[in-house]
């Protein structure tokens, strides 16, 4: 127990009353009122939580909206003193009647709305699930004042009741039964259907707190981020004033949207997850690369890609240019929490928005301009709203489920960490996005939050949770990175020389002989300008002399005047050379733009490649120490193999036999024989074996990799099976055959327990078929391949794996590109309409014996 919960229970109140009367057989607890006050304490951070919490009443109430006030400046007296301040919270919601009153308000703890959430039941009106369901949010009430009076009347009833409680009574040094609860009950004869409560809050416990202009707006923001403002229409609407100022709880406007670079909108189903994205002209826009974008050049860059750039779509007047839409199915996703029955532990059905912005100083102008914004006066407004906005929120119908994209739960979701660590260059970043995930309430009854409503419990629901999240980010960081990507090689080959263009010279080759043919004409505009100061010199001498010339001459005659008309065009003839050599300069300076350009491409792929590294390194990193690992360990098994012989030697020519000291040495033997079996597996792998080749057969590497994993796939249930169609020798390094062996068993390892986990098959297989023509044939019968990635499964970083690196397939075609062999995904599709079978072509490393 923290130290937290132990202060709930001190206090220095000890009662020792007369025991001779008390009847015995009607004994009961007492509660002293310091535990209610400081459970209030506990549970209750802020004067601002209180009023939310005040504020989500009404909500469950079913109420269309809640009127807040607050005067800091009422006077009243209250037990023989006078005192200050009062707090009104007023709603129309379904009211409460004396049973309500009894078993809900005075009844800590005791709480219908926690039996509708387990009976998923709704509201009547609005079908809202309730907010809260603790039966602690009444504590709110001692965080304002010490005195509250509550008027409240049931729908379709004409009894109206008065509640009084002193809440300022829970700090005396007394016991729970001695704090008297006042209520009276009337009949009204006026608006019968209708109920209401009014909650009236005096005697503060700061009162001065709301005079103070920074409190005020630190409330306005708190209730501006509690309420949802995204939503454009909604059912549930808060009214405050707090002295004289009303309160502005200022919806984020279409116009801030549209402002946003790119977007995308996703939304999780029973079955799948839809994700839909758009992208600006603005987006493809790179720093310090003036290359002037329209949309034919989207459509041509679109054109020319068509077989990589497939799922996207030009969209025709629109502010955004290009679409793109996806499906994917749970089936195709991996390490999700499931039931024991095996059924995918759902989170719930729930849609979301994110927009991305840019803080380039060119682009916002632009936007600015672009968008003719009535709320945004300019630049700086804009980049206001966003820092002031940024992070992906949460929220649960109209309120906000905090501190998800707030302060330091503002990146829950790691995008910063994600861009550093793995992710690419173009990912996005939790300071430039703006955006929601927004939770139905009768639909997301599963992701509970915690007792002080502060996040959600982390359990299974919320995990999987999270888990889709990630992979709707993944996703969408894939497609910003390859659209980026491709636009800049594209902008590239068309902004350059395009005749001499290569479309196989990398971006980088690009930019070396640009730099080095700049570098050349550089040299020659040197001289161009040394020979303009040397002619500029001359023509300012000669200017001289025609002055000098003119201030002497009173009358020119005819010679005089053919001097002149020299000097003159001597002059003119030096003024044209200086044209040429400024146009010659402003070519070369074009040309400098366009090496920017590759500069710049040149400092994003670095930054995505040092990204990246760190997963390379990681990797490297892992085989160096393997290989040092794998040297001392065959020396230790060595010799443990050695001295266990002479032990067991030694055991039998002194002492009786002893079952279980014999069992143990056959472990011993087991054991080592085993280690070795997997170190010389590895070995082949290392660096000084690896990239020697080895005439070997087909057969023998494939017995050797069935031998390898066939007690591991016992272990899974999972049969290898290996089908024999012909035989064949190969010129390979065995150690890297190995590695793509490997690598295709473990994935299809992986995707069959999944698809068995959640109970799309229950016999487990994996299949290497040698064809006649130097080709093997590789599968399962699992699920397949997933649509959504069938065209990208040899790119690096591409998976759907929860924590997958996505190198595997893509070292594996590396490794057989090194061998002038490849590998393709098959269109053959499998009883559940997916691709699933690999082709391994062999062809260019047969060995063909002599007869």
């Amino acid at each position: 127990m923290s130290n937290e919960q132990l202060n709930i229970f001190e206090s220095e109140y000890y009662e020792d009353p007369d025991t001779n009367q008390s009847n015995l057989e009607d004994l009961k607890f007492k509660v002293h009122t310091s535990l209610i006050y400081k459970l209030g304490e506990e549970l209750i951070r802020s004067e601002v939580t209180a009023l939310s919490e005040l504020v989500k009443n009404a909500y469950d109430a079913d109420s269309a909206y809640v009127e807040l006030t607050v005067n800091p400046e009422y006077i009243t007296e209250f037990n023989g003193k006078i005192s200050f301040g009062e707090i009104i919270i007023k709603d129309e919601g379904c009211g409460m009647d004396k049973r309500d009153i009894i078993n809900g308000w005075l009844t800590l703890s005791n709480s219908a709305k926690k039996q509708m959430k387990k009976d998923k039941k709704v509201t009547k009106k609005y079908e809202r699930m309730p907010l809260g369901d603790k039966g602690l949010g009444r504590l709110a009430v001692q965080k304002l004042g010490r005195m509250m009076i509550m008027v409240t009347k049931k729908e379709k009833s004409d009894i109206e009741y008065t509640v009084t409680i002193p809440w300022g009574d829970f700090q005396k040094n007394t016991t729970l039964e001695n704090v008297k609860v006042i209520c009276t009950e009337k009949k009204v004869e006026e608006n019968l259907e209708k109920g209401y409560t009014k909650i009236i809050i005096r005697d503060l416990v700061n009162p001065n707190l709301w005079n103070e202009e920074e409190n005020i707006n630190e409330l306005e923001r708190e209730l501006s981020q509690t309420v949802s403002p995204f939503k454009k229409e909604s059912n549930f609407y808060v009214f405050a004033k707090i002295g004289e100022r009303n309160l502005d709880f200022s919806k984020i406007s279409q116009e801030i949207l549209d402002g946003a670079i790119s977007k995308f909108n996703f939304t999780v189903t029973d079955e799948h997850i839809k994700l839909e994205g758009k992208f600006k002209l603005e987006f493809f826009l790179s720093k310090n690369n003036n290359f002037d974008i329209s949309d034919d050049h989207l459509k041509e860059f679109l054109l020319t890609n068509k077989e990589k750039m497939n799922k996207y779509k030009i969209i025709e007047n629109d502010l955004f240019s290009i679409l793109f839409s996806e499906e994917f199915s749970f089936d195709d996703l991996s390490g999700f929490e499931l039931h024991k029955d095996g059924k995918f532990m759902h989170p719930g059905k729930y849609s979301g928005e994110i927009y991305s912005y840019s803080f380039d100083e060119n682009y916002l102008k632009g936007q600015v301009a672009k968008l003719n914004f009535k709320v945004i006066k300019g630049q700086v407004d804009f980049k206001n709203f966003i820092k002031n906005n940024y992070g992906i929120k949460v929220f649960r119908d109209d309120f906000a489920i905090l501190p998800y994209g707030y302060g330091d739960g503002g990146d829950w979701l790691a995008l910063n960490k994600s861009q550093s660590t793995q992710g690419s260059y173009y990912d996005l970043k939790n300071e430039t996005v703006i955006g929601f995930i927004q939770l139905l309430g009768k639909e997301s009854y599963k992701l509970r939050e915690t007792t002080n409503r502060e996040g959600l419990i982390e359990d299974e629901y919320y995990n999987n949770f999270y888990i889709i999240n990630k992979f709707i980010l993944k996703k969408i960081n894939n497609h910003i990175s390859k659209l980026r990507r491709g636009f800049i090689k594209y902008i590239n080959m068309i902004s350059h020389d395009i005749n001499r263009a290569d479309p196989l010279v990398s971006d980088h080759e690009i930019a070396v002989e640009s730099l080095r043919r700049i570098s050349d004409k550089s040299q020659k505009i040197t001289k161009n300008i040394e020979d303009l100061s040397t002619k500029t010199a001359q023509s300012t001498n000669i200017i001289s002399q025609v002055n000098t010339a003119l201030n002497n001459i009173k009358s020119i005659d005819d010679q005089e005047k053919f001097l002149l008309e020299q000097l003159i065009s001597k002059l003119n003839e030096n003024i044209k050379i200086t044209e040429l050599v400024l146009k010659e300069a402003e070519y070369y300076l074009q040309e400098i733009q366009v090496i920017k350009g590759h500069l710049f491409t040149i400092e994003e792929d670095y930054s995505v490649m040092i990204g990246r590294m760190q997963e390379l390194a990681e990797l490297a990193g892992l085989g160096i120490l393997s290989e040092t690992l794998t040297h001392e360990l065959y020396t230790l098994i060595n010799n443990t193999k050695k001295n266990t012989a002479n032990v067991i030697s030694y055991y039998k020519k002194n002492y009786e036999p002893d079952k279980k000291i014999q069992q143990y040495f056959e472990y011993v033997r087991y054991s080592t024989d085993g280690m070795r079996k997997q170190l010389s597996h590895l070995s082949p792998n290392f660096r000084n074996v690896r990239t020697k080749k080895d005439r070997v057969k087909i057969s023998d590497l494939l017995e050797k990799h069935h031998e390898f994993y066939i007690e591991r796939a016992q272990k899974n249930d999972i049969s290898i099976i290996i089908i024999h169609q012909d035989d064949f020798l190969l010129n390979v390094s065995v150690g890297m055959i190995n590695q793509v062996l490997d690598n295709l068993y473990l994935n299809s390892e992986h995707w069959l327990l999944h698809a068995k986990r959640i109970g799309k098959i229950k016999e487990l297989q994996f299949f290497l078929e040698v064809k006649d023509n130097g080709k093997i044939h590789v599968w399962d019968n699992g699920i397949g391949i997933d649509e959504n990635i069938a065209n990208e499964i040899f790119d690096p970083f591409i998976s759907n794996k929860e924590n997958g690196r996505g190198l595997g397939l893509y070292i594996v075609s590396q490794i057989l590109d090194y061998h002038n062999c490849k590998i393709r995904l098959m269109r053959e599709r499998n009883i559940f309409g997916k691709l699933y079978k690999f082709e391994i072509d062999l062809r260019k490393s047969l060995v063909h014996e002599e007869k």
